[in-house]
C-alpha cells in the first residue's frame, strides 16, 4: 500500500502524456522526478530545452530565448499533474486502497523504461481509465513572478510546486523554477537586465568565454 506522506518515485514522458491533456508543441513537462501526497502535497518535474524546438525559429532569429510565458505554462502543467495525482490517490482511498491507481502508474512507467515490474492490476487500470474520462481541470492563476535568469537552448528547467490551498473548489499552489547550470546561474542576473539584443549577444559571448575557461 502506498504511504501518502512518503516521497514517491516519479515517471517519464509517456506517463506525463497519460495524465495531462496537453500535447506537443504545447506540452512543457518532460518528466516527474518525485512527488508527495497526503498532508504535504508537492511535486518536482523537469523539462529539457532543445535547440530544435520550433519556437526558436521566431523567438528570436539569431537570439534563441525560451519564452517566459512557456515557463509559466510549464509550472501550471506541473500543478495540474499534482492535482491529478492527488485525485488518483483519493479515488483509490474510496476503494479502500489509496495506492491502487498510483501503483498502476508506476508499473506502466516501468514498462516504458524497461524496469522490472509486475503486471498492473485490472482494478488499477480501470481506475485510471475512469479518471481519464473526467472533465479536464482548468487553471486560473494570479502570477507574481520575476525572471532573473534567461532560459536558453540546452538548459533544463526544474519545476517545484507545493499545494498550499484548497477552498470551495479552488486550489492554490506555490510554484518555483530553477536552471541547474552553474555558470549561467552566476551570470544569469547580469544577463537578464541587459536592455537590447546587442547587449544580450555580448553577454552570451562572455558566458561562452567563461565556460571554455572552466573546462
Amino acid at each position: 500500500m502506498t504511504r501518502a506522506n512518503e516521497k514517491q518515485r516519479g515517471f517519464g514522458a509517456n506517463i506525463v502524456e497519460r495524465i495531462l491533456p496537453h500535447r506537443r508543441p504545447f506540452l512543457f513537462v518532460d518528466r516527474v522526478k518525485s512527488y508527495r501526497l497526503g498532508e504535504v502535497r508537492s511535486i518536482e518535474a523537469a523539462l529539457q530545452i532543445s535547440v530544435n524546438d520550433p519556437v526558436f525559429d521566431g523567438h528570436f532569429p539569431n537570439w534563441s530565448l525560451w519564452p517566459g510565458v512557456y515557463v509559466v505554462e510549464g509550472l501550471g502543467q506541473t500543478a495540474q499533474l499534482l492535482a491529478t495525482l492527488d485525485a488518483i490517490r483519493r479515488a483509490g482511498a474510496e476503494r479502500h486502497d489509496e495506492g491502487l491507481g498510483l501503483r498502476a502508474l508506476d508499473v506502466l512507467d516501468a514498462g516504458y523504461s524497461l524496469r522490472p515490474s509486475a503486471t498492473p492490476s485490472d482494478e488499477g487500470l480501470a481506475l485510471l481509465e475512469e479518471l481519464s474520462s473526467s472533465p479536464v481541470v482548468g487553471l486560473a492563476t494570479r502570477i507574481d513572478m520575476r525572471f532573473l535568469e534567461p532560459v536558453l537552448p540546452g538548459c533544463r528547467l526544474d519545476y517545484r510546486v507545493e499545494w498550499t490551498l484548497e477552498q470551495n473548489g479552488v486550489l492554490g499552489f506555490d510554484a518555483k523554477k530553477g536552471i541547474p547550470i552553474p555558470v549561467l546561474g552566476r551570470l544569469g542576473e547580469q544577463i537578464a537586465v541587459k536592455q537590447n539584443a546587442r547587449s544580450f549577444e555580448l553577454a552570451l559571448i562572455n558566458v561562452k568565454d567563461v565556460m571554455e575557461a572552466t573546462r
